[in-house]
């Protein structure tokens, strides 16, 4: 049984790995040096561009290691690409540690109520996304409201049409006279 320490640092952030030994030491985890694996790579990169964690999954671990990560934000961009790696971890046999979520290996119940937790945030996140999607695809008429609604502009053509005047037909919808030429003017260009 081998174990590997996982750490996503941002970009902008320049730490030594010696600092990150010490950290999983105050935890309980003697790390090797050489099974530390730091990434730089900014938090909202999908887990397709971490080429790191990607070959510590796939090629590395094996069945009994040990994982450790310091936080959840190691694992992906979102919690459906979290879930998905989460799966493959567990497919593997390794062990699995989230020291944000819990100091001790992830497994029994407690796998149970982290995977619960996922998928939780994972319909949770899918229906915000819906709900943003739907906002953006509405077309927002740009500009001051229309006065008149298009019934009463109908009116306002058909009582025009049958005699009454401009003035006469702004008083009685409560808006000025050029309000009354512009829907005549545009009705007379159709």
């Amino acid at each position: 049984m081998r174990t590997y320490a996982y750490v996503r640092l941002d970009p902008n952030l320049q730490m030594e790995s010696g600092k990150f030994l010490s950290f999983f030491n105050e935890y309980g985890y003697k790390i090797q040096r050489n099974r530390l694996v730091l990434e730089e790579v900014s938090v909202d990169k999908s887990i397709v561009f971490r080429d790191k964690f990607l070959n510590l999954i796939n090629y590395s671990l094996e069945e009994g290691d040990l994982l450790v990560i310091k936080s959840i934000d190691c694992l992906g961009c979102s919690f459906e690409e979290i879930l998905s790696i989460i799966d493959k971890i567990y497919q593997k046999k390794i062990r699995f540690i989230c020291l944000d979520y819990s100091k001790n290996e992830i497994e029994g119940d407690l796998k149970t109520f982290f995977i619960h937790f996922l998928k939780l945030c994972y319909e949770f996140e899918k229906l915000f996304r819906c709900s943003n999607e739907n906002k953006r695809n509405v077309v927002k008429k740009v500009g001051r409201p229309e006065i008149l609604t298009n019934d009463q502009k109908i009116q306002v053509i058909e009582k025009f049409k049958k005699g009454e005047s401009v003035y006469s037909l702004a008083k009685q919808f409560s808006v000025t006279r050029t309000v009354i030429q512009r829907i005549l003017h545009k009705a007379a260009k159709q």
